[in-house]
């Protein structure tokens, strides 16, 4: 294992992780806030005919031919084809990203495909563990239909991912580490590098924070991939990702869930800082995730991710087709 000495180090106090104090944009949310924020005003979500209008479900079609390729799952879910090898970000089917017993988060748009349809997946990629990331049930069935999985999660989650995979090939990293590793039989070598992402981790009442969040960069023998993650906005780390890795030649980035900024900006950028994170990484193409699938309680409209992200894309002077928006379903790739 190596380490990229240049990125920030996250705060560990033994038992808890933390974002460093160079994060000047990060602060803890209170319960006061939290109450004020389940109290806000929310636009609903509309009927089905009508999400089926505005947001449609497609039956994937895997472009396992092309050296680079991404398909949006729905979520922060993108099955990645890259240099020969297929990758999971963050894999969620579930119908609410919530513990089981309370049922919200509600999934408004369905996965456009079942796990028993995905092609074979060699790295499935976890940023942290809240449930619209992490997902129990899709986790053991992926170790049962593909045992072989190298499993990339941040610190904190070794433990948790052995027993549910029931796998030894967990790889645990914290910020700056990667992994070298070699895949299919003309043994082309990869490099996963975990990097900074500034948010937090909780998934029952007392583990808040007991392990780590993080981004994921893949480095193969022709391209390179950037997922950020959840993340507030730490431009400088984001520009040395760019000076280290870059250019990047996919990056997947969030643009939901980020109303009302008074609250929502220390954990989750909003479209026109993805426009500035796509741009600090170098990256010469980026699809939108992190929208139009869960209801997350965030106070914007479910379109209107979508639409900022066009606004903030022509207002940067970018072409329309550098960083899009995908249908569930859809597909992105490089010919050949």
């Amino acid at each position: 294992m190596n380490n990229d000495e240049a990125f920030a180090e996250p705060k560990f106090d033994g038992t808890r992780y933390n974002n460093p104090t160079s994060f000047t944009s990060w602060n803890e949310p209170s319960l006061i806030n939290v109450v004020r924020w389940k109290l806000e005003t929310r636009p609903r979500i509309p009927n089905e005919n009508e999400l089926n209008r505005t947001l449609p479900v497609q039956e994937p079609q895997f472009q396992l031919d092309s050296q680079l390729s991404a398909t949006w799952l729905g979520h922060a879910t993108v099955h990645l084809r890259i240099d020969g090898i297929s990758v999971l970000t963050d894999p969620v089917w579930a119908r609410h990203a919530s513990p089981r017993l309370f049922k919200f988060c509600r999934r408004f748009r369905p996965p456009p495909c079942a796990i028993d349809d995905l092609p074979e997946i060699h790295v499935v990629l976890i940023s942290h563990n809240h449930y619209d990331h992490l997902d129990t049930v899709a986790v053991r069935r992926l170790a049962q239909r593909f045992p072989d999985i190298r499993w990339f999660v941040p610190k904190g989650l070794l433990q948790w991912t052995q027993r549910e995979t029931g796998s030894q090939n967990v790889h645990e990293l914290t910020w700056g580490e990667n992994v070298p590793m070699q895949f299919n039989e003309e043994g082309s070598s990869f490099e996963i590098h975990s990097v900074p992402a500034q948010h937090w981790s909780q998934r029952a009442v007392f583990d808040r924070n007991k392990s780590l969040w993080c981004g994921w960069v893949i480095k193969g023998p022709q391209h390179k991939f950037f997922y950020t993650g959840d993340t507030g906005f730490c431009a400088d780390e984001f520009r040395k990702l760019g000076d280290i890795h870059g250019p990047i030649d996919l990056s997947a980035i969030p643009i939901g869930a980020y109303e009302p900024r008074w609250f929502m900006s220390p954990q989750h950028i909003d479209p026109e800082e993805a426009v500035q994170i796509h741009q600090l990484v170098k990256s010469k193409k980026s699809i939108a995730v992190h929208w139009g699938t869960y209801d997350m309680g965030s106070c914007e409209a479910y379109l209107e991710p979508r639409e900022k992200l066009a606004e903030a894309v022509a207002a940067a002077g970018l072409g329309p087709d550098e960083f899009v928006t995908l249908s569930h379903g859809q597909s992105w790739h490089v010919e050949g």
